[in-house]
């Protein structure tokens, strides 16, 4: 019997589509990426085209020899990794490790796990994209250009260690600037003024607030006390007359079903999920959940990285049937509602949906996570609303003259305005639960509702997004009460609260926090919705950006040294238009309408342009500065610098004395230091908490979940690819060392080094690591015996921590930019975009080596205190 060999990249997902093939198809998972560029600065032949040299990703060797000994007894391959540029990539890898004359390789998309989407898949082969192929090569070579040659400007410029990727630091831009107005922002006063009325003659009706609008026909701002004051008086002593009343019936549309930045924002919004544990639940939701039926696992949601709100025919078709039965035929639009995408979408996939509506989230909850179960029940109540009626409100609007009956009015008339509604007809709210806003609600205004009538009034923006207080603006709000029956002409007189003053500051724009900044991006088209997370995490991870509580971004002084600098030096790739620019090309790479090298030649005459005048440029840093604290070591004065780190105390007779002091960290760290690793006991996230022994992990479900664990380091264990972390002898006086941290684990991993390892890769034989000797002259030595590299590190210049971005920083001292060796530079970049999976990740999350959306692997870095000398 013929025998087709089927090549996913999760395990999770080669269960579930085996379930559904049955007999004559094998199904293995390459598990990601198998092969990418290695981490040498001559992996990109920049003069012959840039032509690339690929490598078997270390670790990979075993899966890729069994995927070609399967291959070996099929007669036909279907390759159905990931349909987009990175799954189309490994399909290319793969198929070029299994080559073979005899077999037939075809490349298959499934875009639902379900038994429908898999035979879809299956009975629809193509041709492998070279195109597509050729898109992501050039993204992956721009972003090692970049990474490489920006990353060893930012070490020559400000400190040893850091690094910069093309897409994080313009996001890292957006956050720098957006702080920088928040503290250049000066409040200015303005006042609310309101005024309760009622009839002035039987029948007796509800009183109502209405708000002052106008004066003598024109806006009134009230900007102080003492104007505030007048009007008040004016309005105690006014005679008040309806002088307009209009109501009419108000339209709220549904928003259209979920892509990807519209996921990631509600999830951040209402759930408390950032952008990466947001794709990872999604991910195992896609692959499929064992619901104990059927045989096996079943896809709950369609391919979530998508820019398009199209949806199939045959999924409006069972939604629109389950509306009727679950809420009345009247909730059923007389048409299907019709949603455009966005301008710039490439429309590849379906808009995130259920893959059957008729599976409920109660109806499975029990089989679900916590967190699985909301970012489903997310996912349906959107959909379920986004083929349903608008909510119908009933709104009156009564606008309101003010005669003022005193001698000398500060204005001789004034306009209050009232206006309220009330729910007539829920329509879609009715599948919302009481959530209130809706990412991208806006957008939906022009939805073809019941067939094409557009939104009479839309949603508000997203809570983050909302814009700061302006004067008067409150004189538009809607009361979600009707109005008492009133008349024009009909005269009215003052209730309690009678005449009501309201002093207000304008407000600050909000910093972002991971909805917002998805938002962000994808307004000014920067990034695709595969690298939204991807992009967030990456600029968390090199502690340029810190998480306050609630979630907003402040930038560390770190940050803003990193930005100034590479704005000062007016590469193109901090513009954010410049940055929208290539991924439009970078599409039309992958639309067959651009060739790869054109791109490349074209970005790189200019970009190296640039960087060889930014060379010239004076360092980054800010100068020591005098001070008048006397060294305790030699009784010299002590000089305040500024390392990565922070600011600290340097002797100026260094390097004849090395004492250093810590000063108060005023980079604005949190208070509550969050990261993206999640507890192996309960799947909450962790954070960083500090006890009398130093920084540990902690659950966030204490005190119902205790578990803590040490910090990782940043490197992965050698033997067995955990985590390495210091490890304290329990006996006293015992040495610290640095192991796996699964030395304790059911199976033992006994990997020891008495000299702490350091993320940075060594840049004479590649190793992934390097350690830092201590004694006289600490050095940077590499891990591996017969390679010889040695690096000494060079106390007192300002570094005051030789660390990796994506690592936690290495104790006190750093080595000197000028001494690193060119090699050094580049490979920075490549740390933030390997780090290996923790024990914590997701179950169903894919691990694609060194490229493959960063989203789906959890941090694996933190950062580190300063220690003094």
């Amino acid at each position: 019997m013929a025998k087709t060999l089927v090549i996913v990249e999760s395990p999770a997902k080669a269960k579930t589509i085996k379930k559904y093939l049955g007999n004559g198809y094998e199904v293995f998972a390459s598990k990601g990426h198998v092969k990418d560029l290695p981490k040498k600065q001559n992996a990109v032949d920049v003069q012959n085209d840039f032509a690339e040299t690929y490598e078997v990703i270390e670790g990979k060797e075993k899966v890729l020899e069994e995927l070609k000994s399967a291959a070996k007894k099929a007669d036909e391959v279907l390759l159905a990794t990931d349909p987009d540029r990175e799954g189309e990539a490994i399909a290319f890898h793969i198929s070029e490790e299994i080559k073979n004359p005899r077999l037939k390789v075809a490349r298959v998309e499934f875009h639902e796990i379900t038994k429908k989407g898999v035979d879809h898949g299956v009975h629809n082969p193509r041709k492998l994209d070279e195109n597509l192929y050729d898109a992501q090569r050039a993204r992956r070579v721009l972003d090692r250009i970049v990474g490489y040659d920006v990353s060893a400007l930012v070490w020559s410029k400000l400190a040893f260690g850091l690094s910069a990727g093309r897409v994080q630091s313009v996001a890292l831009r957006l956050i720098v600037d957006r702080e920088r107005e928040i503290e250049a922002f000066v409040p200015e006063e303005y006042w609310n003024i309101a005024v309760g009325l009622t009839a002035a003659s039987p029948p007796q009706r509800a009183p109502f607030v209405a708000k002052l609008a106008s004066a003598d026909g024109k806006k009134l701002e009230v900007t102080n006390g003492e104007t505030a004051a007048k009007v008040r008086a004016d309005l105690e002593a006014a005679r008040y007359r309806v002088a307009k009343v209009v109501r009419r019936e108000q339209k709220r549309n549904p928003p259209a079903p979920y892509t990807t930045s519209k996921l990631q924002q509600d999830a951040t919004n209402y759930l408390h999920f950032g952008a990466k544990r947001t794709m990872q639940i999604a991910q195992a939701l896609y692959e499929g959940i064992d619901l104990k039926r059927d045989g096996g696992p079943v896809g709950l949601i369609t391919y979530m990285r998508t820019d398009s709100t199209r949806v199939s025919d045959d999924a409006i078709a069972e939604v629109r049937g389950v509306v009727a039965k679950r809420y009345g035929k009247e909730f059923v639009p007389e048409r299907p509602n019709v949603f455009k995408s966005k301008k710039n979408a490439q429309d590849a996939h379906e808009a995130i949906r259920p893959t059957s509506v008729e599976i409920h989230p109660d109806s499975i909850k029990k089989y679900l996570k916590d967190e699985q179960y909301k970012l489903y029940k997310l996912i349906w109540n959107r959909f379920v609303a986004s083929q349903m009626n608008p909510a119908v409100y009933d709104r009156t609007t009564v606008e309101i003259d003010a005669t003022p009956a005193v001698a000398s009015p500060a204005h001789r008339s004034y306009l209050a305005r009232a206006s309220g509604r009330i729910l007539k007809f829920p329509g879609w709210l009715q599948v919302t639960e009481g959530q209130q806003e809706f990412a991208g609600e806006e957008e939906s205004a022009g939805a073809a509702a019941d067939g094409g009538a557009a939104a009479d009034g839309g949603a508000a923006p997203a809570p983050a997004e909302a814009e700061r207080a302006a004067p008067g603006a409150s004189a538009e709000e809607d009361s979600e009460a009707l109005l008492p029956d009133m008349k024009e002409g009909e005269e009215l007189a003052m209730s309690p609260p009678g005449v009501v003053t309201d002093q207000k500051f304008t407000q600050p724009p909000p910093r972002y926090n991971e909805g917002s900044l998805v938002r962000e991006l994808e307004k000014r088209g920067i990034g695709r919705p595969s690298t939204y997370a991807e992009i967030i995490s990456k600029v968390q991870q090199r502690a340029y950006v810190e998480k306050r509580e609630g979630g907003a971004f402040q930038p560390t002084l770190l940050g803003k040294f990193v930005v100034d600098g590479l704005v000062r030096s007016n590469l193109d790739i901090m513009d954010p238009n410049f940055t929208a620019q290539m991924e439009e090309e970078l599409d039309a790479v992958g639309a067959g309408n651009l060739k790869r090298e054109q791109l490349l030649k074209s970005f790189y005459k200019k970009f190296r342009e640039q960087l060889d005048k930014s060379k010239k440029l004076a360092p980054w840093k800010p100068e020591a500065e005098k001070t008048d604290i006397v060294c305790d070591e030699c009784g010299s004065m002590m000089l305040k610098k500024w390392g990565k780190n922070g600011w600290f105390l340097s002797c100026e007779r260094y390097p004849k004395c090395k004492a250093t002091r810590d000063l108060s960290d005023t980079r604005g760290s949190a208070a509550v230091r969050e990261t993206d690793i999640s507890c192996d006991k309960c799947g909450k996230p962790m954070i960083i908490k500090t006890g009398r022994f130093g920084d540990f992990l902690s659950c966030t479900g204490y005190p119902t979940c205790k578990n803590t664990r040490p910090v990782p380091l940043g490197v992965a264990c050698p033997s067995c690819g955990g985590d390495l972390i210091e490890i304290r002898p329990r006996k006293k006086g015992g040495r610290t060392f640095y192991g796996c941290s699964n030395w304790n684990a059911e199976q033992k991993c006994d990997f020891k080094l008495w000299q702490k390892p350091v993320p940075v890769p060594c840049p004479q034989c590649g190793a992934k690591f390097v350690t830092r000797t201590a004694g006289k002259k600490a050095m940077l030595v590499c891990a591996t015996k017969d390679c010889g590299f040695k690096q000494e590190i060079v106390e007192g210049e300002g570094e005051d921590g030789a660390a990796a971005p994506d690592a936690a920083s290495i104790a006190s001292g750093a080595v000197a930019a000028s001494a690193a060796p060119a090699a050094a530079a580049p490979a920075a970049v490549e740390r933030a975009q390997a780090a290996p999976p923790s024990p914590g990740a997701t179950k169903g999350a894919a691990d694609k080596g060194a490229t493959k959306d960063d989203a789906e692997k959890p941090a694996r870095t933190v950062r580190a205190r300063r220690t003094a000398s």
